[in-house]
C-alpha cells in the first residue's frame, strides 16, 4: 500500500506553483511538508485530493491512477482549513455529510473526540474559534477512516493542551501503520517530536526529501570562531551558514564526512563546538535568503 505523487506539475494564474513534485509515503508513516509562505503547500495538498486538477503528472493509490479512478477518493481525506462550505452547519451535520462520502466513517470516535474535546456536536462551525475549528478538522479527518490524512497547519490557533493531546492522536493513529500522515506546518519544532520525514518545498520544487534518523546521523551543526572575520569559502562551498555574529559563524553540514572534516581543521577555527541540530535549522539553512539577515563578513 502506497501513494505515490510523480512528476506534480500544477499552475496557478498561468505560474508553476508546483514544478515536477514526486514522493512516495506508506502508511505508518507522518510526514512533515514544509516551506515558506507561499511556496505550495496547500496547492500540493489540493491537488492530490481533486480540488485542483493536475496540469502534468499521475497520482496513484495502492498501484492505481486516481485520476481514472475517483472512488479511490475516499481512500483521502483533507479538509480543507480554508473550506467555507460547512459553515452554516453542526458539527453533527458535517459528520452525517462525510458518512455519506467515506464508508468506513466512524462516527463513534467522531463523537468520543468531540466529547473528550469539549465541542458540541450542534454548535454551527461559523460559532467556532479559529483553535476549535481546526480541532475539528483534525477530528474529522481521523474519523473518516481514509488510510491517507493531509493536516494544513491542525497547530495552528490551539493553546499548548490541545496540541500536546492532538498530537497524541496522530502518533495514535500512525502507530496502528494502517495510516499515513502528511501535515504541512510551520511549527518546526512540535512537528520534529512526530515526523519521520520532511519533505522540503522551494521555489515549487522539492528540494529535499529528508529521512530524519539518518539526517541527525549525518548532519552536523557547528559553532566556528576565527581569529579574523573572514569566512572561508569550505564552509560556503559545502555547508550551509545560518547565522554570522563578528567572528563566530554557524554553519550546517548536511553530509559531514571524516574527510569534510578534515578539511574544516584545515581552516584553523580558534574555537569549534557541535550545536544541537534541529528541523527548524534546516529550514534556515535552506529557505533563508540573503534579504532576510545580513551576513557580516
Amino acid at each position: 500500500m502506497s501513494l505515490k505523487v510523480s512528476g506534480l506539475c500544477k499552475q496557478i494564474n498561468h505560474e508553476a506553483t508546483l514544478d515536477q513534485i514526486s514522493f512516495e509515503i506508506q502508511p505508518g508513516q507522518i510526514v512533515g511538508v514544509i516551506g515558506r509562505n507561499g511556496v505550495g503547500k496547500t496547492t500540493l495538498f489540493r491537488t492530490i485530493n481533486g480540488q485542483y486538477l493536475l496540469d502534468r503528472g499521475t497520482i496513484t493509490v495502492d498501484g492505481e491512477t486516481l485520476l481514472t479512478q475517483p472512488d479511490l477518493r475516499t481512500r483521502l481525506s483533507f479538509v480543507d482549513p480554508q473550506a467555507n462550505f460547512f459553515k452554516g452547519a453542526t458539527a453533527q451535520q458535517v459528520a452525517w455529510y462525510y458518512q455519506v462520502a467515506y464508508p468506513d466513517f466512524d462516527l463513534a470516535k467522531f463523537n468520543q473526540l468531540l466529547t473528550r474535546y469539549g465541542l458540541a456536536a450542534n454548535q454551527k462551525l461559523r460559532h467556532f474559534s479559529k483553535g476549535m475549528f481546526g480541532l475539528f478538522t483534525i477530528i474529522l479527518s481521523v474519523a473518516t477512516g481514509a488510510p491517507y490524512i493531509f493536516l494544513d497547519e491542525p497547530l495552528d490557533g490551539l493553546d499548548v493542551i490541545v496540541r500536546k493531546n492532538v498530537l497524541s492522536i496522530l502518533i495514535d493513529e500512525a502507530a496502528t501503520q494502517k495510516r499515513a500522515i502528511m501535515i504541512a506546518s510551520h511549527n518546526l519544532s512540535e512537528l520534529e517530536g512526530i515526523i519521520d520525514r520532511a519533505l522540503m518545498l522551494k521555489g515549487g520544487r522539492l528540494i529535499h526529501d529528508y529521512q530524519l534518523e539518518t539526517m541527525r546521523l549525518q548532519a552536523r551543526k557547528l559553532q566556528l570562531v576565527y581569529r579574523d572575520k573572514k569566512i572561508p569559502a569550505l564552509l560556503r562551498e559545502q555547508g550551509h551558514i545560518v547565522s554570522v555574529s563578528g567572528r563566530v559563524i554557524v554553519v550546517v553540514f548536511e553530509d559531514f564526512t571524516p574527510t569534510l572534516q578534515a578539511a574544516l581543521a584545515a581552516t584553523e577555527p580558534a574555537f569549534q563546538e557541535t550545536l544541537p541540530l534541529s528541523l527548524t535549522d534546516l529550514f534556515m539553512a535552506n529557505l533563508t535568503d540573503a534579504g532576510d539577515y545580513e551576513l557580516l563578513s
